[in-house]
């Protein structure tokens, strides 16, 4: 059994493990988490990336014997942002998003199953408002990455 907060772990654990790049400098690109510090942007624009997650209804899709033996299915997502400076193109911010969605497709492991990876392009930073990140990117273009997942319960 699976609990919310140990399928989070796994969604982040898995993302964590595939650092991401830096073209020019060689370090793996920074990871910011909701609940966290807002990251401090720098001076000089650098690419780095920000998740949030959220949860779903969860529904009951097994009834076993009586209360507290149902079993419950527990959807989630995470909503990853691949922020690279304005001026490095598309498919700086892509390329990263699709390394990131890689180790998740077909993920089903740990109490997880990943049902659905989207990598799409985004726009300029100062366009959007990100859950959590009290930063303007207004010197970033941003791609995202979505991850569907769920994780069952019986209870």
């Amino acid at each position: 059994m699976t609990t919310t907060s140990q399928a989070l772990a796994v969604v982040k654990g898995l993302i964590e493990a595939n650092p991401q790049i830096h073209p020019e400098s060689g370090d793996a690109l920074p990871f910011y988490w909701q609940g966290d510090d807002a990251p401090l942007l720098p001076e000089t624009p650098s690419p780095f990336i920000y998740t949030f997650f959220e949860a779903m209804r969860s529904d009951t899709i097994e009834i076993g014997g009586g209360r507290g033996r149902n079993r419950h299915r527990n959807p989630g997502a995470a909503t990853i942002f691949v922020f690279v400076p304005i001026g490095w193109g598309l498919q700086y911010g892509t390329d990263y998003a699709e390394a990131l969605a890689t180790p998740l497709r077909s993920y089903r492991q740990n109490g997880v199953t990943v049902e659905g990876v989207t990598v799409y392009p985004g726009g300029p930073g100062s366009e959007i408002a990100v859950p959590g990140m009290d930063n303007e990117a207004k010197n970033y273009f941003w791609s995202g990455l979505d991850v569907e997942f769920y994780h069952d319960l019986i209870g």
